[in-house]
């Protein structure tokens, strides 16, 4: 009768494992389609989306992360060779690309000109843009009524930009360009490598072994207590393992891990 019943204990277990094989492979198939489906909605939103101004000076464009490294490359190839060939030589590798149309903010502008106090026919005069306290761009120089001539000197103030990426909670990448109010961007492009092509950790096998113990305390009390000590394999999400028992009791056991907590910021 005792055999009988592990008999059936046994094949219950053997049930139950098979049970939970199929699940963990049917979880992971819906997850994987689950994730294909978002790509996809993901890639249409990218090819949809257009520059848009946040602000003065402040623009913002997704980013598309659906390109290949030999997609990039080709690109950059046709875009600036010079550049593409320092990369090649120097053995790096090209994870993203951005091009981008800037303006100037058109500006009505008036001031006054200065008679030069040697020749009246010359008048002095300065520019600035877009204004006289903090200027980007500088002319200084003079008008010759005589010759119907001009010659002077330009000059160039700094031009601060900023580039901040972000993620938004579909997972896609924004990325914005930050300048002056008088700066307008006309256009922003920008190519990328998938996000998993971005983790330079060394890639890991699926396969892996397992070892480990542990101490048995039997609620039985006609049972002696004992230690056990465990080996397995792991594949992937996947962990069997064999375990053996100073009790004298050998098992086997099939551990399936769903997913890791996500760690909060």
């Amino acid at each position: 009768m005792g055999k009988i019943k592990d008999k059936i204990f046994l094949g219950t277990i053997v049930v139950l494992i098979i049970l939970l094989i199929g699940s963990s492979w049917r979880f992971n198939r819906m997850q994987n389609k689950m994730y294909q489906d978002l790509q996809e909605a993901n890639r249409a939103i990218v090819e949809m989306d257009r520059t848009t101004k946040e602000k003065d000076g402040q623009y913002a464009k997704l980013v598309d992360y659906f390109n290949s490294e030999r997609d990039l490359n080709r690109e950059l190839k046709d875009q600036n060779k010079e550049l593409y060939k320092l990369i090649k030589s120097q053995d790096e590798k090209l994870l993203m690309m951005s091009n981008a149309i800037v303006s100037l903010q058109d500006k009505d502008d008036e001031g006054d000109i200065t008679q030069n106090e040697e020749d009246t026919t010359v008048f002095d005069m300065s520019l600035r843009y877009p204004n006289s306290d903090n200027p980007f761009i500088n002319w200084d120089g003079s008008i010759f009524t005589s010759t119907q001539t001009y010659r002077g000197k330009w000059s160039f103030g700094e031009l601060p930009l900023q580039i901040v990426m972000t993620e938004t909670e579909r997972g896609l990448w924004k990325s914005r360009l930050i300048g002056p109010e008088w700066l307008i961007v006309d256009s922003i492009s920008v190519k990328s490598l998938p996000p998993q092509e971005f983790d330079n950790t060394p890639k890991r096998s699926n396969f892996g072994l397992l070892l480990g113990g542990g101490y048995v305390r039997s609620f039985d009390q006609n049972i002696n207590n004992g230690f056990e000590i465990s080996a397995g394999l792991q594949y992937k999400s996947h962990l069997m393992m064999l375990d053996a028992s100073t009790t004298q009791q050998v098992g086997f056991k099939y551990i399936y891990k769903f997913n890791n907590f996500k760690k909060k910021n």
